[in-house]
């Protein structure tokens, strides 16, 4: 339910309705004619369409990705992790929650719930980083970036020029 400084407005608010009743109409066509497939990928497609918009942050490795997202909630505490190390090593969404949790969906995936009302209308995402030696980080991020709405990427401050940030860009 948007509150009434609601980020999305009301004419976005009418289109989505209007999808949601097309796309439901859809997944009931395909159901009819029998094909599992389709019915599948439209329903997922369905379950997404009502789900927060889905603001990713991308960048290297240390480049100030987490810090950026605990800058950006203004929480008093640490949300995601921050170290001269990499701390993140697997996909962090940041969602809405009543009290503070942290889930494991799968061995990539975290779910942080918090009650920051911001988190309401939008995910959050912190990813691991790219050019780092560790295993899978970049495949990790790669992958998840089509189901992505907006991408914010971050650049090192000191060195924004790094030619490998620029390539994964």
């Amino acid at each position: 339910m948007p509150t009434p400084n609601s980020l999305i407005n009301k004419s976005l608010q009418a289109l989505r309705a209007l999808i949601d009743e097309t796309v439901k109409d859809l997944h009931e066509l395909t159901i009819q004619i029998r094909h599992e497939q389709l019915a599948s990928t439209v329903s997922d497609l369905r379950n997404r369409l009502n789900d927060p918009f889905m603001f990713v942050i991308v960048g290297e490795v240390k480049a100030g990705k987490s810090s950026f997202i605990n800058a950006l909630l203004e929480s008093k505490e640490e949300i995601t992790a921050v170290a001269p190390q990499p701390m993140t090593d697997t996909i962090q969404q940041i969602v809405y929650g009543p009290e503070k949790q942290v889930l494991t969906i799968n061995p990539y995936l975290k779910r942080i719930e918090i009650p920051v009302e911001i988190l309401r209308e939008i995910a959050l995402v912190d990813t691991p980083g790219t050019n780092t030696i560790i295993e899978h980080h970049q495949e990790i991020t790669e992958s998840f970036i089509p189901a992505s709405d907006l991408i914010v990427f971050v650049f090192e401050a000191k060195n924004h020029y790094r030619e490998s940030a620029w390539q994964f860009f």
